[in-house]
């Protein structure tokens, strides 16, 4: 099943539908968070963050130069948690940086990039924080790449999957391909015509 989501953020993403993606690849790091920690199964957002920041969130930190540099705005387990919410239960994307804890993460203004597919698949996010003169305030801004971001997700949880299929015992949905059932009863019934 995992094997059959992944191909379909795939296809999403080959034919530039960013939120059929978008909303596939924020719903795997729940269904591999239900693998790696079946123990949690009250708490579906601990896991939740917990596997993304695990396989994912840590290599998302900017580094910083030194200790006085800045933290910058990076996804999180909990900022794509609450992105995960948002799209999913209200069809809007964006995040509510009430929710977020880590103090360098609460975004002030998030936006998605949607961009075509490139030769080399390089694509970027983009973190800053600003000052206002007249306000001791910081604003903190993210914006997203979403093939970015869906070309990470993909690829990390294909390799998780992989790696732990013994796991996903959970997934026993049975899903039927209507044309190849339909293709073999015609192959059956007409054995010497060519289809």
């Amino acid at each position: 099943m995992v094997d059959r989501l992944l191909e379909d953020l795939e296809k999403s993403l080959d034919n530039d539908c960013y939120f059929a993606a978008l909303s596939l690849a924020l719903a795997l790091p729940d269904i591999c968070g239900r693998a790696q920690y079946p123990e949690l199964s009250s708490s579906s957002k601990k896991r939740y963050i917990q596997w993304y920041d695990e396989y994912i969130g840590q290599y998302e930190r900017p580094p910083k130069q030194s200790e006085n540099d800045e933290d910058m705005p990076y996804l999180s387990g909990e900022v794509i948690y609450q992105l995960r919410c948002s799209l999913l239960h209200q069809g809007v994307p964006d995040i509510d940086k009430g929710n977020i804890k880590a103090q360098e993460n609460k975004i002030d203004h998030f936006s998605l990039v949607v961009e075509k597919k490139k030769d080399f698949d390089i694509y970027s996010d983009a973190a800053s924080v600003c000052w206002n003169n007249a306000s001791p305030n910081k604003y903190r801004s993210y914006r997203i790449n979403v093939r970015r971001f869906c070309l990470i997700v993909s690829r990390i949880v294909k390799s998780y999957y992989e790696d732990n299929k013994d796991k996903f015992d959970f997934m026993n949905c049975n899903v039927i391909d209507w044309d190849a059932v339909t293709e073999k009863m015609y192959r059956l019934s007409h054995p010497y015509e060519e289809v």
